[in-house]
């Protein structure tokens, strides 16, 4: 029972990343005040003032997010200089309310406009805001400014030892880290199929297996993200360790099939059984792995499931071969150098190509920084209404919502979770400071306890990360001698006028609407499996060999999970309905992206044991799959019936070439069924376009 809770919690953080971030917060945080609490009033400093240097600690332990170790260390020295610039101005401005009230709209502007220069900006901007508002929530003077300039200087430097000392992110323990994490996911898998063996009727239990499905794919990517910014290891490592983790994935997803295809047949009673042994796989020690599955394996092949047989095998290999990639790591001693990024994909530069033609509003960043700005301006109206003097509260609820949205139906959401939080943690926060009020050590711990728990939820559940900082804030108010229900309420109103602001800014200025953002991933999508497909195609007519193809299909797999996340507003209680069109697109996108990531381990092996006419199919083959993908976009000169047309001879071709083959299922078989599966669902998806007539979508591609 523990064993399988322990997995889930492995599952839900993969590599412990959220874990380690909070860690990393809450210690930067305390180092940061045990400095500052003691040596601020010894400089006739009030210890409010070490606010600020826990401000510079949270952003530079959560907001900087470069791509190499020698970047983020310059990032997060950089951070004190906008924290102080901001701060120096909003002192300056005090005086003046509307100038003040300016200067906030044009940092808010010029804080959401410079992320398009890069993670560092994101990072400088976003403490540069912060700097500002806790100005005006501080009130300091000028004779504060170098002292606040010190402690920010102590948050950034808090943050450094934490996060590049004391926590660092060695490769090793990364890699360690994440292969535990993807035990766990295969292990909650398989719990989720083992559910709906028993319960093999129920829609609730095939969609949750489809979610750890999803979820599986998602951590994969993720821990492949997470080797890009590895220091102190080479190309090769790299791609040695992605393709393991492609083969772990795989080999999970692939058991998917020949056990769901036993429980619906009624006369299989040996499927549900057939678990116990699998799950018993995953819990002995990595070097056990390829025996105990071949022991497994050799049980299925008695009972007369080959296929499952040949799964368990693939899963035991890739899991033993997993470990020992990394284990190899830490035996063979990373040297601790920073790489430059690799240089970025023709598909990326030229996406980049096509962004920068954009002029003036048609800008994502500018739009973006209007609409925050525009948000901002209605909620210092709104809020003003409120509270003369705590308006502000509305202007951060009016900011933050629009962090890493894309359309107004992830803003909608993202404004519902923050007042929700805000609900929520002002109850906590008026029950918890009532409490403490008056105990400063007692404060201080559980000021620390909320920024852990908020930050650990960071990324997982925006309201719960809403509803700690609303506890923390009850709980400062009551250090800083301000604390009373009445606050608490005004916190919670503000809130609701920054997110009513918030969300009227986006439909009303420069909208743009969940459909155009999920058309428009739908569209990258489509033309990332083009130039995958054509790629390919081109190197195995031309090479004889097929190179990067794990790189291409995991740049797929990230569009899908964009595409995802763009459509995630309008696939949510009100429109889960099994029949709904985007829906189904997502499930047939999905099962695209799978094909393509065992195509990707397939080919290569397929295209350098066949002759040349057999290869030169395979290219015709791959290149009109890839006119296919193109017809369902905008770029396509021809239409979907056509291209689909001119595929259905190359694939009968290669089916002829295959049954005429002396031997049994071969690496051409396999490659040839996954290009029909492929074709399929791009058929399916023309059909979901209303690119092909009803009665042609139950056509296969082949055929």
């Amino acid at each position: 029972m523990w064993g399988e809770w322990w997995n889930r919690f492995v599952a839900s953080d993969p590599a412990l990343r959220r874990l380690r971030t909070a860690v990393r917060v809450s210690c930067s945080v305390a180092l940061t005040l045990l400095v500052l609490l003691p040596v601020l009033p010894l400089l006739g400093q009030s210890p409010s003032n070490a606010l600020i240097g826990a401000v510079v600690a949270i952003q530079s332990s959560v907001a900087v997010n470069d791509t190499t170790q020698r970047q983020r260390l310059v990032t997060t020295l950089l951070m004190p200089i906008p924290a102080t610039a901001s701060l120096a101005v909003a002192t300056v401005s005090q005086p003046l309310p509307a100038l003040k009230v300016a200067l906030f709209l044009v940092v808010i502007f010029v804080a959401t406009y410079i992320r398009r220069f890069g993670a560092r900006y994101f990072a400088l901007g976003f403490v540069g805001f912060f700097g500002y508002f806790f100005a005006m929530f501080l009130r300091p003077t000028l004779e504060q400014i170098p002292a606040m300039a010190l402690s920010a200087v102590c948050g950034a430097l808090a943050a450094c030892l934490l996060r590049f000392v004391l926590l660092r992110d060695d490769p090793q323990g990364v890699l360690e880290r994440g292969r535990r994490t993807m035990r766990a996911h295969v292990h909650s898998l398989l719990h989720a199929v083992r559910e709906l063996a028993e319960n093999p009727n129920s829609v609730r239990h095939r969609r949750a297996l489809q979610t750890h499905s999803v979820r599986l794919n998602e951590t994969a990517l993720m821990l492949e993200g997470v080797l890009e910014q590895l220091p102190g290891l080479d190309e090769r490592r790299r791609a040695l360790l992605r393709q393991r983790l492609l083969e772990v994935e795989l080999a999970a997803e692939n058991l998917l099939t020949p056990l769901t295809r036993s429980f619906d047949d009624p006369e299989n009673n040996g499927a549900v059984p057939a678990l116990a042994p699998l799950l018993d796989v995953l819990r002995t020690d990595p070097a056990e792995f390829r025996s105990v599955s071949r022991r497994v394996a050799e049980d299925f092949e008695r009972q007369g499931s080959v296929e499952l047989a040949m799964t368990v095998r693939r899963l035991g290999s890739a899991m033993t071969e997993l470990a020992q990639a990394t284990s190899e790591l830490g035996e063979d001693g990373a040297e601790e150098v920073d790489e430059e990024p690799p240089p970025a994909r023709q598909q990326e530069t030229d996406q980049q190509e096509r962004v920068d033609q954009d002029t003036g509003l048609r800008r994502p960043e500018v739009r973006v920084a209007a609409q925050a700005t525009c948000a901002a301006a209605l909620a210092i109206v709104g809020g003003q209404f409120v509270s003369p003097n705590r308006w502000y509260w509305a202007v951060i609820t009016a900011f933050v919502v629009f962090i890493s949205v894309n359309s107004r139906g992830e803003l909608l959401v993202r404004a519902w979770q923050r007042t929700a939080g805000t609900v929520f943690g002002v109850l906590a926060g008026i029950l918890v400071a009532s409490q403490v009020t008056g105990h400063p050590v007692t404060e201080l711990v559980l000021v620390l306890c909320c920024l852990f728990l908020a930050f650990y939820f960071l990324g997982y559940s925006y309201s719960a990360l809403t509803f700690f900082v609303t506890t923390t804030l009850g709980i400062l108010y009551g250090i800083l001698g301000t604390f009373s229900a009445s606050v608490l309420g005004t916190r919670l109103v503000e809130t609701a006028v920054g997110a009513a602001a918030g969300v009227l800014a986006a439909v009303l200025v420069l909208p743009t609407s969940t459909r155009t953002v999920v058309s428009a991933r739908s569209r990258e999508f489509l033309l990332t499996l083009r130039d995958l497909l054509r790629r390919a195609g081109d190197e195995t007519a031309h090479q004889g060999t097929v190179t990067a193809f794990h790189e291409d299909a995991r740049e797929l797999d990230g569009k899908l999970q964009q595409l995802r996340t763009s459509a995630r507003p309008l696939t949510g209680a009100l429109f889960r309905s099994r029949g709904s069109r985007l829906q189904r697109e997502l499930i047939v996108g999905t099962g695209c992206a799978y094909y393509v990531r065992n195509l990707a381990v397939l080919l290569e092996h397929t295209v350098e044991m066949t002759d040349e006419d057999t290869r030169h199919r395979l290219a015709e083959a791959l290149w009109a799959l890839a006119a296919c993908a193109e017809a369902l976009t905008d770029e396509g000169d021809r239409p979907f019936g056509e291209t689909s047309r001119a595929l259905r001879p190359c694939l009968e071709s290669l089916h002829d070439i295959a049954e005429a083959l002396p031997t049994g299922p071969t690496s051409l078989h396999r490659t040839i069924n996954l290009l029909d599966r492929i074709g399929q669902t791009l058929h399916d998806l023309a059909h979901e376009f209303g690119r092909v007539p009803r009665r042609e979508s139950g056509t296969t591609a082949a055929g």
